[in-house]
């Protein structure tokens, strides 16, 4: 299955989420799905949220914390979601501000497994 797809199925299974993007090890966006028109946003709030992820990956390895699921940023109008899927990639959502992050958490891990299959990971 094409990343962009895998990405649409992320969005459409979870109320609330707008965008998934794709990000390989320098910020670059590998594929992406938007429900908005604007991917040009959504290319550059991944990039920031990979560089996030890489600080908060090294705090959770340095603090024996273990491996780090996903970061959460909360914002005024929308919240950033951003998750490891393999040594150099993430993935990074907008979702509605205060969405119910089980139902996230589940479909995020059933998208990760899938992208890793897909990436031969």
């Amino acid at each position: 299955m094409p990343f962009r797809a895998l990405l649409k199925n992320l969005v459409e299974s979870v109320p609330g989420a707008h965008d998934a993007v794709l990000l390989d090890w320098e910020g670059e966006t590998v594929d992406l799905y938007s429900t908005g028109e604007n991917d040009d946003h959504v290319k550059f709030v991944g990039a920031h949220h990979g560089v996030l992820l890489d600080a908060v990956k090294r705090i959770g390895e340095n603090t024996g914390a273990g491996d780090v699921k996903h970061v959460v940023i909360k914002s005024e109008k929308v919240d950033f979601v951003t998750a490891p899927v393999h040594e150099g990639y993430c993935i990074v959502l907008t979702v509605d501000p205060g969405l119910h992050m089980a139902r996230l958490s589940i479909e995020l891990e059933r998208t990760i497994k899938e992208l890793r299959s897909e990436m031969g990971f």
